[in-house]
């Protein structure tokens, strides 16, 4: 590990911690530092209940979602060889939500049905992105995603009344759906750490790693299975949350380089303190209502989507 890598690990971590304390202190019933030591003492019921029913759950499902988020992001930007190769933006979490809503009139609940119905939407979205034809056109697999995802936003609406955008949030969850999400993020986050060199044999064409006795399709397919895995898992407990997945990797990219052993844990790292930023914020500087992180995601994603259209830094990823 570089010295510029350690670095920016440290201020990510450093970040992290600063935001979780910020986060324990803001809401609806404010604490100081005082007061939260006092209660996590034993001091004060009342504030503890606050602080470890409502405040912890929400802190790590945005802690867990940002990551599963922004390392899917960085998965599909490798695989896809395009910098804005996003979940949310080629209609990956769309179709997942949409299949869920649907399933919903039409199925009888079960265990872990909307995480499958996530990942069988997700799955089909990027097993028709990933033909030959659209994998060398890195515009039109944008353009296409981007059509996709505002069809299946258009259809939720048309079928709940609810605009896709907007309506994921954190408030309210419960300390049974944080640990599934947790559950099931630390074995997608392993997951991808372990094939984050694969992402890097990408680099390369399919003709060389055919060279080398490396199959593009099998591990196009893997890291795929990954990226469906994460961002079906976060849609499932969170809702659709865009933008995560495009800031984050570009940002880890431009400070610690294009190795994606590197990019991938920073990105983690990253995205965790991004959405539960984005949540405490939303959930303060309305009270006692609150802004969806979705909504404060694409506040903040849209003008740089449309700065990196504008530079045309979309291709190309190495």
């Amino acid at each position: 590990m570089t010295k510029r890598e350690i670095i920016w690990y440290s201020l990510a971590v450093l970040l992290l911690i600063v935001s979780i304390w910020v986060s324990f202190m803001m809401g609806a019933t404010p604490f100081s530092s005082s007061q939260i030591f006092s209660a996590f003492s034993g001091h004060n019921d009342a504030d503890l209940n606050i602080l470890v029913q409502i405040r912890a759950p929400r802190i790590l499902a945005s802690l867990v979602c940002g990551g599963m988020l922004a390392v899917a992001g960085a998965i599909s930007q490798s695989t896809f060889h395009n910098r804005l190769a996003d979940p949310s933006i080629l209609g990956v979490t769309g179709a997942g939500s949409f299949l869920i809503l649907i399933a919903g009139f039409l199925v009888p609940a079960f265990p872990f049905d909307k995480m499958i119905y996530a990942f069988i939407g997700g799955g089909l979205t990027l097993l028709f992105l990933s033909s030959k034809s659209l994998l060398q056109n890195s515009f039109k697999l944008i353009i296409i995603g981007v059509a996709l995802s505002l069809t299946f936003s258009g259809f939720q609406q048309l079928f709940s009344g609810d605009s896709l955008v907007g309506t994921s949030t954190f408030n309210g969850i419960t300390w049974s759906d944080t640990l599934t999400l947790l559950i099931t993020g630390v074995i997608g986050l392993v997951a991808a750490m372990i094939l984050a060199p694969w992402a890097n044999y990408l680099k390369m064409s399919d003709q060389q790693l055919a060279l080398r006795g490396v199959s593009a399709r099998f591990i196009r397919f893997w890291l795929l299975a990954v990226v469906v895995y994460l961002s079906s898992g976060a849609t499932a407990e969170i809702g659709v949350i865009p933008f995560v997945g495009i800031i984050v990797p570009n940002i880890s990219r431009y400070l610690v380089g294009h190795d994606y052993q590197t990019i991938i844990p920073l990105s983690m790292l990253l995205g965790s303190w991004l959405l539960l930023t984005i949540d405490t914020i939303g959930r303060t500087i309305t009270l006692p209502g609150e802004i969806p992180a979705a909504t404060i995601m694409t506040v903040v994603g849209g003008p740089f989507l449309v700065w990196m259209l504008w530079g045309q830094k979309f291709n190309e990823v190495r």
